[in-house]
């Protein structure tokens, strides 16, 4: 695909130049690297001479599979002048399991001019492969590119071959090459340079901005031994500010890197006290993302009414270690922020260090002081990039974060062929964007992260071409844009420092501050709202719902706040960018999370199991209640039958030291009936939540037994007494019946009468 016309920028080659094949010009090899020494400075290594090769074996990780590629990239950043030759490298990549024979390169040279940045971005990137141009030089390869290596080769342009002159026009060009093998295209592979022909340039403003985070993690702090390998000098955020240390770049740092240093007092490792030395001495304009780097976009989407911020930390100080005051090279606490320096062409220093700001006497530090910084500016907010949805700004505004870091996905404008300013106001009560480039962030971003000099000259070009564009859309209007490297710094990349270099000796680029960007405002440019992917919304509401539950149960501790402080630490880091390439990892850290914090809801519970007999008309049932935590906690006990057997009285409070159990008397009153009753116990907080899942307590009830027993014992004192009394009548009545012979001892008893003889009288 090509450019738009313009014919007056560039004279087509003349048919017969564009159609033959040209002889390959071989110089010597010295005079040719002292012509590359005068004319490209800024070229990462020595350039081989004219059409030598350097082979390299690379990983098949770093090759396509299966597949072969070509790139072109000019050999020097510097733009090309009338007369110059064009010193371009060729790298041809070998993704296949066979060697490729020695083939032919064909260089060509776009028909158009680039003077749009679509037309730049269509040319890089092609929906199908078109008309490469003109036709500049041909040249073979001299020996087979070897499976899974990459070979690269130095060709020279000649200046008449270029067929550009001081009559076209300076911007942006495009370059293409073939790899042929008798005829057959094997591979295209395009690329830019930039051409100046002495006229006036209008530099672009372009602001750019670091952001400085630790890798993701779990734990809300990172851990001391992280630091030190973090901080040691090939660590990644010893690496991160290394590059940027200094220059015209704006540091968006991390707090939760600052807090973790200091919170260690004495322990912390050297290396991270000396980096957070070099932070404070910094000229650097520096301001803070959220703790964590955690997701705005994303808390506000998955339900929070206002952004989340860190607590307290003192349940992870050891007072031990802040004995003496310890020199962390922090600057002075403060609880407002500077303000915002004046825009200038030089970024402002952050401010000078001072005292630190931990202990003071021998005192551990607070959480404020744990949490101050001498920043630039603390009003800007940088949520995920192309996450920001309209509903997001006000909750931002709301939160002092008035001025919002968005992705070129988020915004829209009217005319597509010229590039606009990058501040926009976002509307009433939704504060100021900062929209920043992303066809130029992600060419530094590739540059920075570049594994060999041929990959980074490539992404490198495109860097000058693009503002090469923008500086020739509006000649003599200045634009200031906004470019930004991306969090989840890769372990390879070691190129920042001299990426930023190459930025800053491009004559068509300024540097800005921050604050410069911020003031320069545009109209051309509208809001699109976008959101995050449903299932990470839908992971985030979880982790705020177990937040929300973490609370209300923490009203049933003693202390609450070491345990809510450290869930919402944790929480943040749950929610921090750097998870949001790696979504499988993310879902795991999300599930562990959720049950651990299960575990804590469940640290107080019942442990009575049952059943228990009920004999009795009024008992008091014991309840065993656990407290696993390491402090005491207080709860209301409420227990409810299941039907009518059972009365239960009101709910009883108790209080449970920490790691011990206790036994709670619940009384109860039988009622009607006998029969199996169960009791739901349920444990509440003192404000009313309910504490886990209700216990159930089976209960047998015997609510007759004490009656009946009453009734037998009555019965058998009755029938005992009864007993005795009628024997005692008995014997009376036998006492009666027989005759009294105590009053005539001499007496005897009379015969008994004869049947014969009744009637008659006894004889005198």
């Amino acid at each position: 695909m090509v450019a738009d016309s313009i014919p007056a920028r560039r004279p087509a080659l003349p048919e017969s130049r564009a159609r033959r094949r040209r002889p390959v010009r071989t110089l010597l090899g010295a005079v040719l690297a002292l012509v590359l020494a005068g004319a490209a400075p800024l070229a990462a290594s020595a350039v081989p001479a004219a059409g030598s090769t350097d082979r390299s074996p690379v990983s098949a990780s770093a090759v396509p599979t299966n597949s072969v590629s070509v790139a072109v990239a000019p050999v020097s950043l510097k733009p090309l002048h009338a007369g110059e030759d064009l010193y371009l490298t060729v790298t041809i990549k070998n993704g296949t399991a066979d060697p490729i024979a020695p083939g032919t390169i064909d260089l060509y040279l776009a028909e158009r001019a680039l003077t749009s940045r679509s037309a730049l971005n269509s040319w890089l990137r092609p929906e199908k492969t078109g008309k490469p141009g003109d036709l500049m030089k041909s040249e073979a390869t001299k020996a087979p590119v070897q499976p899974d290596s990459t070979e690269i080769i130095t060709v020279t342009v000649p200046a008449d071959s270029v067929g550009l002159t001081t009559g076209n026009a300076w911007g942006a060009r495009g370059i293409a090459v073939t790899l042929t093998d008798n005829g057959d295209v094997l591979a295209q592979g395009r690329g830019t340079f930039v051409w100046y022909s002495d006229e006036e340039l209008t530099p672009v403003n372009v602001a750019v901005v670091m952001p400085i985070a630790a890798p993701e993690q779990t734990t809300g702090l990172i851990p001391e031994k992280a630091l030190e390998t973090f901080t040691s000098p090939t660590g990644v955020l010893t690496r991160q500010l290394e590059g940027v240390i200094d220059r015209p770049v704006a540091i968006a740092i991390d707090p939760q890197i600052i807090v973790s240093i200091r919170v260690l007092g004495s322990s912390a490792p050297p290396s991270a006290t000396a980096w957070l030395d070099r932070l404070t001495q910094a000229k650097n304009e520096i301001f803070p993302l959220s703790y964590a780097d955690a997701d705005l976009s994303l808390q506000t989407q998955a339900g929070a009414a206002t952004l989340l911020a860190p607590t307290s930390f003192d349940q992870a100080i050891d007072p031990t270690l802040f004995t003496t005051p310890t020199a962390t090279g922090t600057p002075t606490p403060t609880a407002t922020a500077t303000a915002p320096p004046a825009a200038s062409s030089t970024p402002v220093p952050s401010g000078t260090p001072t005292a630190p700001a931990g202990p003071v006497g021998g005192a551990a530090p607070t959480t404020e002081q744990l949490l101050a910084w001498n920043y630039t500016a603390t009003d800007i907010g940088w949520p995920h990039e192309g996450s920001v949805a309209a509903a997001d700004l006000p909750i931002f505004a709301a939160g002092g974060l008035g001025t919002t870091i968005l992705s070129g996905s988020n915004a829209s404008q009217s005319d597509s062929d010229i590039t606009p300013n990058t501040a926009v106001a976002l509307g009433a009560g939704a504060g100021t964007g900062l929209v920043m480039d992303d066809p130029l962030s992600k060419a530094l971003r590739t540059a920075a992260a570049s594994t060999s000099d041929d990959a980074w000259r490539e992404a490198m070009a495109e860097v000058g071409s693009q503002l090469a564009v923008v500086s020739a859309e509006k000649p003599g209007t200045t634009r200031t844009l906004l470019a930004t490297f991306d969090r989840g710094w890769p372990p390879s990349a070691a190129r920042l420092s001299q990426t930023l270099d190459a930025l800053a000796a491009l004559s068509w680029h300024a540097p800005a501050t921050l604050a410069a960007a911020r003031a320069t405002t545009t109209t051309d440019v509208t809001f699109e709202s976008r959101t995050e992917p449903a299932e990470r919304t839908e992971l985030a509401k979880r982790l705020l719902v177990r937040e929300a539950d973490v609370a209300a149960f923490s009203s049933a501790l003693t202390t609450p706040l070491p345990v809510t402080a450290e869930h919402r630490l944790i929480l943040l880091s749950l929610l921090s960018n750097s998870w949001a390439s790696q979504p499988g990892s993310w879902r795991d850290a999300v599930g562990t999370n959720l049950v651990d914090s299960s575990a804590l809801l469940r640290s107080v519970s019942v442990s009575t199991k049952g059943p228990i007999n009920v004999l009795g008309s009024k008992v008091d049932i014991p309840v065993t209640l656990d407290n696993t935590l390491g402090q005491a906690v207080t709860v209301r006990v409420q227990v409810v039958p299941s039907n009518g057997r059972l009365l239960v009285g009101s709910d009883v409070e108790s209080t449970i030291e920490a790691q011990s159990a206790r036994t709670v008397l619940v009384p109860v009153t039988s009622a009607v009936g006998n029969g199996t009753v169960t009791l739901r116990v349920t444990l509440f907080t003192p404000a009313g939540t309910m504490i886990d899942q209700p216990a159930l307590i089976p209960i047998n009830v015997r609510a007759d037994w004490e009656g009946l027993g009453s009734l037998i014992f009555a019965a058998a004192v009755v029938l005992f007494f009864g007993f005795g009394v009628w024997r005692n009548i008995l014997r009376r009545r036998r006492e009666r019946d027989e005759p009294d012979t105590s009053t005539d001892p001499n007496a005897t008893a009379a015969p008994p009468a004869s049947s014969n003889t009744a009637g008659t009288e006894p004889n005198a």
